[in-house]
């Protein structure tokens, strides 16, 4: 019996963690789903309301002095949090920024080591046609396979295949070209890959978790703020419009973070751009 309440503890522990767990995940693809628009209302509202509730649950807790001295205090307090905050959400906001950036560029970079590795195949004639096809191939499934899923997905099985096989392909047709041709084709193939590598990274790279650490906890001191002041009318209202201020840089951040989100985000329009100049 004694051991099995350990047992039974870390199977509840698991239990609770799993599904805390699918709980913010789903609660994400809610929001990665919505227009951003609704991501604004949803997270400037949510902040408002955790605010307004911080000041009328937790101010008849703390019994605050309704002195002008003790306001001056409390405001110079929420003022000290939210001047954080905000700056944190700026410098986050940066961050993500230089993300999305990469995320271009690495798609730029993608999108011209293919163009180049094309070119290569049609200047080798009939030697390069199987390489020229595998190129098209692969770019298809980059469009209609990879793209679409690889923020939660990752590599795609398909894509991946067909880059081995472009590869392969141009092993073998390496093998027939003078040495500076052979030497050119070569490195286009290992830029191809590269690129792809640093697509896929870039997909599923974000702001690291101690960014949203920090951001949570001054909104939670931003809420706990709220007990220092009489909960009157006016006072909540000010505080749900601060708070809402905050939750309209953090549905920035959010928005930015995803460079690759549906609508907002990073399209697959390059690729198609570069498919269209290959078969035609």
């Amino acid at each position: 019996m004694r051991l099995a309440q350990p047992h039974g503890g870390r199977l509840i522990a698991d239990a609770t963690g799993y599904i805390t767990g699918a709980s913010m995940n789903a609660i994400l693809a809610e929001l990665q789903a919505m227009p951003s628009l609704g991501v604004y209302v949803v997270f400037m509202a949510s902040t408002a309301l955790t605010a307004a509730l911080g000041c009328v649950l937790l101010a008849p807790l703390v019994r605050p002095p309704q002195t002008k001295e003790h306001l001056d205090v409390a405001m110079r307090a929420t003022g000290a949090v939210m001047a954080a905050l905000t700056l944190s959400l700026a410098f986050c906001a940066v961050q993500a920024r230089s993300q999305s950036d990469d995320a271009r560029r690495a798609i730029s970079t993608e999108v011209a080591a293919i163009s180049t590795l094309a070119r290569i195949s049609h200047r080798m004639g009939v030697p390069g046609s199987e390489l020229r096809s595998g190129i098209i191939a692969y770019v298809h499934a980059i469009i209609d396979r990879e793209f679409p899923n690889m923020a939660a997905q990752g590599a795609e099985a398909e894509t991946s295949r067909l880059a081995l096989a472009i590869e392969e392909a141009a092993y073998l047709a390496a093998g027939a070209l003078p040495e500076v041709m052979a030497t050119d084709i070569l490195q286009e193939t290992e830029e191809v890959e590269a690129a792809r590598e640093r697509r896929l990274h870039a997909a599923r790279s974000g702001l690291p978790f101690e960014f949203w650490l920090l951001i949570a906890l001054l909104f939670a001191l931003l809420v706990l703020t709220g007990a220092f002041y009489p909960p009157r009318r006016h006072i909540v209202g000010m505080l749900a419009l601060q708070a809402a201020g905050g939750g309209a840089l953090l549905a920035f951040v959010f928005l930015v973070a995803q460079p690759f989100r549906d609508g907002t985000g990073l399209t697959s329009e390059p690729y198609q751009t570069l498919l269209n100049r290959i078969e035609h």
